[in-house]
């Protein structure tokens, strides 16, 4: 609620002394610029990577961004919870007992276990699945990160254009003002969407990522513990290392080195999107 408030002020008092400083509002509004600038960015943008579809990349983008974040605390005391049941009241009452729990990965994860592959088995499927998952968040992550390289150049091949028209009416001495204003309006609004949009879209989805990527080796190393029947209490002291604050990005603790989706994190940091 603070965080909204404090945006729309933001906006508003932007907008205030922006209007100050240009003084003619309307000359800020061309929907050619606009359109020339956002679409050709959004073409850019989804040609550069395999993405199906526009709706489907909308769709994953605002779901991701809409769904409300995972507790890492809640999710291990769920664990927790689950390990005694395993171990006081045998796997059929945790058969009885998964459906109800919430995270899909950490459902699908036990229904592994209740179909009694073996640990390896368990371990790979429940890995690739989340291999896959924060790979497709990635890789619309990198979508938008191309957005916001792309919207400053179309707005400088708007001004390009713009600037060509001028000189191909010189004769009006008239137009050659307004035209000019045109023509640099284009590259305005290029930077506008780069760092008033597509900027900060990224950064809300890079530290999404780093969210669920520590929700999710905290359900792959649940799981892995419930299959292996271990004490609740070391659960919950194995798996708090992952929230940790000297240990933020969620690299494996305990045994092992980091799983495969770590580099994913590492690359965000070093990006400077999610600080």
């Amino acid at each position: 609620m603070v965080k909204g408030s404090v945006l729309w002020v933001g906006i508003m008092v932007f907008g205030i002394v922006a209007g100050d400083v240009i003084g003619d509002i309307p000359v800020l509004v061309n929907l050619k610029s606009a359109v020339l600038v956002l679409v050709g960015t959004l073409i850019g943008g989804l040609l550069s990577a395999p993405v199906n579809t526009v709706g489907g990349f909308i769709h994953n983008i605002t779901a991701s961004l809409k769904r409300k974040p995972t507790d890492p605390e809640d999710l291990i005391r769920q664990v927790a919870s689950l390990a005694r049941l395993r171990r006081t009241l045998g796997i059929r009452e945790l058969s009885v007992r998964y459906e109800a729990v919430e995270n899909l990965f950490l459902r699908q994860g036990l229904l592994q276990v209740l179909d009694q592959r073996n640990r390896q088995q368990v371990e790979e499927g429940m890995e690739k699945k989340i291999s896959l998952y924060l790979s497709e968040l990635q890789s619309h992550l990198a979508v938008i990160q191309y957005f916001v390289k792309l919207a400053p150049v179309f707005g400088f091949v708007g001004t390009i254009i713009g600037l060509i028209n001028v000189l191909n009416h010189m004769g009006d001495a008239s137009q050659i003002g307004y035209g000019m204003a045109i023509s640099l309006l284009t590259t305005f609004y290029g930077l506008l969407l780069a760092n008033f949009l597509f900027a900060p879209l990224a950064g809300k989805l890079a530290v999404h990522i780093q969210r669920e990527t520590v929700a999710l080796n905290i359900v792959i190393e649940g799981v892995m513990a419930i299959y292996d029947e271990c004490a609740s209490l070391e659960i919950t002291h194995r798996l708090l290392s992952y929230i940790e604050a000297g240990n933020p990005s969620g690299t494996r603790a305990a045994g092992g080195g980091a799983r495969p989706w770590q580099k994913w994190t590492a690359a965000i940091k070093q990006s400077g999107i999610a600080r």
